[in-house]
């Protein structure tokens, strides 16, 4: 159970960030769309990007843009929402500002997967750029850092 959540947070990770993934023109297959038609039924003005092995299906939910993942078999992996930075808890914004205090955060989201709640950031500065992940509002790991002439 604890691999299986591992390799969810991880591919969620990997898609939530554009700046890191490409999608490709891909058609969406049939079965996907229908899983997703039978999860989300009041979703609206969808649009499917697809990755090497899972699809994103962005659509408006009462006024808020929802991101949700499934595999290549349909399988529902998670979603993830935009979050303003001063939405975030106090607990982890105080270890932001404490350990990265010259980074601006230039993207936020609130993550579930399963049922495990969770946040994913990228925060950057001139030369640097690092996603964190906190499950379960926990503290912050590093997920990803780079070089900003690396990119």
């Amino acid at each position: 159970m604890k691999k299986k959540i591992l390799i969810l947070t991880t591919s969620l990770v990997l898609m939530l960030s554009a700046s890191y993934a490409k999608s490709t023109s891909r058609p969406i297959p049939k079965y996907v769309s229908t899983v997703f038609a039978n999860d989300f039924s009041a979703a609206r003005d969808i649009r499917w990007e697809s990755y090497n092995g899972y699809y994103k299906a962005s659509f408006d939910d009462m006024g808020k843009t929802v991101y949700a993942f499934y595999t290549a078999d349909a399988d529902f992996m998670g979603i993830a929402t935009h979050l303003s930075a001063d939405k975030l808890p106090v607990a982890l914004r105080s270890m932001l500002s404490e350990k990265y205090e010259d980074y601006w955060i230039t993207d936020l989201y609130q993550i579930t997967i399963s049922t495990t709640p969770g946040f994913l950031i990228t925060i950057e500065n001139a030369d640097r750029k690092i996603m964190l992940k906190a499950e379960a509002g926990e503290c912050w790991s590093l997920y990803s850092e780079v070089k900003k002439a690396d990119l």
